[in-house]
């Protein structure tokens, strides 16, 4: 598989790897100049720019301009940053790091492509347009700043933080330009035709995803309620047709291509992960779930019965029955079917999952493992994270991890992505609180007010504005005080609750928002 390069990366990779230096072209830049590129003859040679001026500059003096992007950087910034480019692009530097150990403090950087990958580590897409040219943005995944030098470090961190914004006001003067890659899963599968390869490392439910945003493009409608609610939040889907009315003559050929290469991937992702598999309860199943090369006779019945709330689970393994509700308590224990599954795909043991609907529809998970002779209870999730009842979402990430559901009443009760980790040691599953939380499905809510959201989770961070009479759907949430939403329009940005009331504009949720769901 052909890996991703950023030229202006590998340059310094090599000259800290003790490659020698590159041979660059440095440019003391006046106060009275503009901060303007020139383009490299090779691909070999990198030019520095360095932000050194003998007088303080005005805001609007701070500008770096390459090819057809314009940065403006914050008036704080003068004498603080180093820019290398080449002819793909340019990488931006903290000075006082760069200057002490070149490589060191890198803030961001911007390239020109034409290929698409899928989550290269630090990567996102800033933009891209209609003929297949993508400019993306490159982040640094850790630290990377004279950490030993706490006024050098404080001074890093400032800068990060604004480089954000540096970014999103990027001006890029080029034609049929779109700022919405973050809302595709392949920004370019309408006009770039994709290879198997990039599609490697892809979940089964970001190909599924990817598949079916080939046709919502085109205003086609789902019959899965979570296909449905997912591109509803959108802002450039708009359903014109329903599925069965759908007229697949306006897909072109690269789109159908891609349609093509997608759907193997699909296939090539389901026989290389067979678990987890759904069995019928009653059903005599042989599977290795022990890991030792021989299989097991295993067989899940549900009665009912006057003990453990009304039921009898019994697992039976090699002729050995266990009552599962001597392990968990099982409220409303489904009674059709049961799991075979494989939390952890780097070990050779496979678990039994049975599922319990619980009280007031709480479903809840319950994992055991067997070692040979006895079976323990690996801990449960709730929610049920198999797609057939998850609308169409596999919750296994088959590296130990598992989404399942969390119920928050942060301004309304909704469902949110919980995430569990199995902990190999321990023997047990473990729930992992803390970010963002997406949500299950998104639901519109029309705004009664001008909203005005903040763009990051501080209530001192800079804010844009939805107007009012717009649709808004929350997209995730901390499922305890924010909420990050998006409107129709593509404006995005997070909320702050505080008990009923919407913080940002100090009234309550009733008054902000239609439709909130309460429920018990």
């Amino acid at each position: 598989m052909k890996n991703k390069v950023w030229l202006f990366t590998a340059a310094l990779l090599l000259f800290t790897a003790g490659c020698g230096e590159p041979d660059m072209a440095q440019n003391k830049i006046n106060s009275n100049e503009q901060k303007t590129a020139g383009i490299s003859d090779t691909d070999e040679t990198e030019s520095e720019i360095d932000s050194s001026a003998s007088e303080k500059m005005e805001a609007a003096e701070e500008k770096y301009i390459w090819k057809e992007i314009t940065l403006q950087f914050p008036e704080s910034w003068e004498d603080k940053y180093v820019i290398l480019e080449d002819d793909t692009g340019f990488s931006v530097f903290q000075k006082k790091s760069y200057e002490k150990e070149s490589g060191t403090g890198f803030l961001f950087g911007i390239t020109k492509d034409t290929e698409w990958y899928p989550d290269a580590a630090g990567v996102s897409i800033l933009g891209y347009t209609d003929d297949g040219v993508l400019y993306e943005v490159v982040r640094p995944t850790d630290v990377s700043c004279d950490v030993e030098n706490e006024d050098t470090l404080n001074e890093y961190q400032g800068m990060m933080q604004q480089s954000d914004t540096v970014v999103q006001n990027a001006v890029i003067d080029t034609q049929n330009l779109h700022k919405d890659a973050d809302q595709y899963i392949i920004p370019v599968s309408m006009t770039q035709t994709i290879s198997a390869d990039s599609l490697i490392n892809m979940s089964d439910n970001d190909l599924w995803l990817a598949r079916n945003e080939i046709y919502a493009r085109h205003g086609r409608g789902f019959t899965n309620e979570y296909l449905q609610s997912y591109f509803n939040a959108c802002s450039w889907y708009e359903k014109t047709a329903e599925t069965d009315a759908f007229d697949e003559s306006v897909l072109s050929q690269t789109e159908k291509d891609n349609l093509k290469v997608i759907q193997e991937a699909e296939k090539t992702y389901a026989d290389e992960h067979p678990y987890p598999k759904e069995y019928k309860t009653g059903q005599k199943v042989m599977e290795d779930i022990d890991g030792d090369g021989r299989e097991e006779e295993i067989r899940y019945d549900v009665k009912e019965s006057g003990d453990y709330a009304g039921y009898s689970c019994i697992l039976t393994v090699n002729g050995t029955s266990y009552e599962l509700c001597e392990y968990a308590a099982m409220v409303t224990p489904e009674t059709d079917c049961f799991y075979v599954t494989d939390i952890n795909a780097y070990d050779d043991s496979l678990e039994i999952a049975v599922l319990d609907d619980g009280p007031s529809g709480d479903y809840v998970t319950y994992f055991y493992r067997y070692d040979g002779n006895t079976l323990e209870f690996a801990g449960e999730v709730t929610g049920f994270p198999f797609k057939e009842k998850n609308g169409g979402i596999n919750g296994f990430t088959g590296q130990s991890g598992i989404y399942g559901t969390i119920r928050t009443d942060i301004l309304e009760t909704a469902y949110l992505n919980g995430y569990w980790w199995y902990d190999s040691d321990a023997g047990k599953l473990e729930y992992i609180d803390g970010g963002m939380h997406q949500y299950k499905y998104f639901t519109p809510h029309r705004l009664y007010v001008d909203l005005p959201l903040w763009k990051a989770m501080d209530q001192n961070s800079e804010q844009v504005t939805v107007s009012s009479g717009q649709d808004v759907f929350f997209i995730s949430s901390d499922a305890k005080e924010w909420i990050y939403v998006r409107a129709k329009d593509g404006t995005e940005g997070y909320i702050h609750v505080d008990g009923e009331n919407v913080s940002n504009v100090g009234r309550p949720g009733t008054e902000v928002f239609s439709e909130l769901n309460y429920f018990d």
